[in-house]
C-alpha cells in the first residue's frame, strides 16, 4: 500500500503587509475619510516621514483594538509602510498627549486650531520631511491649548506667518520688492492712514514708484501703514512674542487675505479654504457672548 504523501506546510501572509516595513514615528491628523462602517483613512503630519497616509481597519469601534485616531492630539503611531511609498497600513496607535481646549472662549480655541491644521494640509506636500513646521505647529497647539482667548487672534497670525516662511512663501513688508526701497515705519510716516499695495504676485510691497508698472497684476491688496506695521511685528516675533500683539479679528481677516492671494498664486497645490469663514464665526460670537 502506498504511503500518503507528506504534507506540505505553508506560510500565511498578510497581502497587505508583504514587503513592507514597520515604522514607529509620532505625528498630528490632519484629516480622515471613512471608507466602510468600521474603517477609514488618516492623513498624519509626522516629523520624519512627512505626510502620509495610514488604512486602519475597526479604527470606528469604539473597542478597536488599534486605539482612537484622536484629532489635535500628539500621537504614537507604528505603520507598515513600503520604501517610499505615501500611503500604508497603521498597526497600533496611541495619545502621547491631547490637546482639549477646554478653557474660556473654547469655540475660539477650535477654530483657530481648525483652521491652522487646514492650512497646513492644504501646503504639506507628501513624503517631505518638515520638523521644523512640526515642532512649530506643536508648540501652536499647546498654546491655543492654555493661553488666555484675548492672545488667541495674535498666536495664531504669528502660527501663520512663520509656517508659510518656514514652507518658503515669506511676505516681503519691509521693502518694495521691485526696487528695494525701504517702506516708512509707523514711527516716520507723515500719515498712518497712508496705503500701502501689496502684490500677490511679487510676494510683497510695491511702492507707488514701481505700481505703474504693476498694472496688469490680477490682486493688489492695500494695507494701512499700522497694519503693514503690525503684521511685520508679528512675522518677526516668536509664537509667545506675537500672542502679545494686539490684533483685531477685522485686522486677522485681511491678513488671512493676503496670505490666502499670495498662496494661490505662488503654491500650486493650494486650494482654497473652508475655514475662512471662522473669522465671521468669531466675530459672530464676540458680539454675542463676548468672548473668542
Amino acid at each position: 500500500m502506498a504511503s500518503a504523501a507528506p504534507m506540505k506546510s505553508f506560510i500565511i501572509l498578510n497581502p497587505p503587509f508583504d514587503k513592507m516595513s514597520l515604522h514607529k514615528t509620532e505625528g498630528l491628523i490632519l484629516k480622515s475619510a471613512n471608507w466602510s462602517e468600521s474603517s477609514q483613512t488618516i492623513t498624519i503630519f509626522t516629523p520624519d516621514m512627512g505626510k502620509i497616509s495610514l488604512n486602519i481597519k475597526g479604527s470606528r469601534r469604539l473597542n478597536g483594538k488599534r486605539g482612537r485616531p484622536l484629532k489635535f492630539a500628539r500621537l504614537e503611531i507604528n505603520c507598515y509602510m513600503r520604501d517610499g511609498a505615501e500611503s500604508g497600513h497603521l498597526s497600533d496607535i496611541e495619545p502621547l498627549e491631547v490637546f482639549l481646549f477646554e478653557r474660556d472662549g473654547q469655540l475660539g480655541r477650535l477654530t483657530f486650531a481648525a483652521a491652522a491644521v487646514e492650512l497646513l494640509d492644504n501646503l504639506l506636500t507628501a513624503s517631505d520631511p518638515q520638523g521644523s513646521v512640526y515642532q512649530i505647529t506643536l508648540s501652536f497647539l499647546r498654546m491655543t491649548d492654555r493661553i488666555d482667548k484675548k492672545r488667541l487672534p495674535g498666536l495664531f497670525a504669528g502660527y501663520i506667518l512663520r509656517l508659510i516662511s518656514l514652507l518658503g512663501y515669506r511676505p516681503n513688508l519691509v521693502g518694495c520688492v521691485n526696487c528695494g526701497r525701504e517702506i516708512q515705519t509707523v514711527e516716520t510716516a507723515q500719515d498712518n492712514n497712508g496705503r500701502h499695495f501689496f502684490s500677490a504676485e511679487r510676494g510683497g510691497i510695491v511702492c507707488d514708484q514701481c505700481r505703474g508698472t504693476a498694472v496688469t497684476e490680477n490682486r493688489m491688496i492695500a494695507l494701512s501703514e499700522t497694519e503693514r506695521f503690525h503684521f511685520l511685528k508679528i512675522l518677526e516675533s516668536s509664537l509667545e512674542e506675537a500672542s502679545h500683539i494686539p490684533i483685531s479679528l477685522k485686522e486677522l481677516n485681511i491678513l488671512m487675505n493676503l496670505i490666502t492671494a499670495l498662496l494661490k498664486f505662488h503654491a500650486g497645490t493650494f486650494r482654497g479654504l473652508k475655514s475662512l469663514d471662522f473669522l465671521d464665526k468669531l466675530s459672530r460670537a464676540v458680539k454675542t457672548y463676548g468672548g473668542l
